[in-house]
């Protein structure tokens, strides 16, 4: 049973690590998208024809990049330091803190999912368009928002899994 379990965890851990590094990826691409976009603007500028679209497009790519970005971070560990307040904690209140980070980012992930799904979906429902000089439904700017909370929420489960088997491993030692 034990051997089971540890099987669909380290599957768990490799689809979620999976999807981090393509977000990773998919992000780093945007990033570099995001920098032509604003050099050829800034010259197209220079050389008197400015391109309108090119703040448009930088922005929707930025707000790709930021929901992206969350999960991967997380699981790096660039979210959550409770160092700060681990030298005012008691040591058996320390080997809880990890625990604590994680059904605190699973709380806010959740939360912030539930809303970003709901505006998502009314966006989806009325087909409104985005405030942009290019024609873009807002929807496909706001679908991003879920996907990558969503994978922020999955990425949390497993930083709480491993700090519960962290914490285990300790115990017996």
């Amino acid at each position: 049973m034990a051997d089971s379990q540890s099987q669909v965890f380290l599957l768990f851990k490799k689809v979620v690590e999976g999807v981090n590094a393509l977000f990773t990826n998919v992000a780093s691409v945007l990033i570099a998208a995001i920098g032509i976009i604003v050099v050829a603007a800034t010259l197209a500028r220079t050389f008197g024809a400015p391109q309108m679209w090119a703040h448009d497009y930088a922005q929707i790519a930025f707000v790709y990049v930021v929901f992206l970005s969350l999960a991967p971070a997380l699981q790096a560990g660039q979210h959550v330091t409770v160092e700060l307040f681990e030298g005012f904690l008691p040591n058996a209140t320390r080997r809880y803190l990890d625990h604590v980070a994680a059904i605190a980012c699973i709380i806010f992930g959740a939360v912030f999912f539930w809303y970003l799904w709901k505006l998502t979906h009314r966006s989806f429902s009325d087909n409104r368009l985005a405030t942009a000089v290019i024609a873009v439904q807002l929807k496909w700017i706001q679908v991003i928002g879920p996907i990558g909370t969503l994978q922020f929420v999955l990425t949390a489960f497993l930083r709480l899994a491993e700090a519960q088997i962290r914490f285990r491993t300790a115990e017996t030692d």
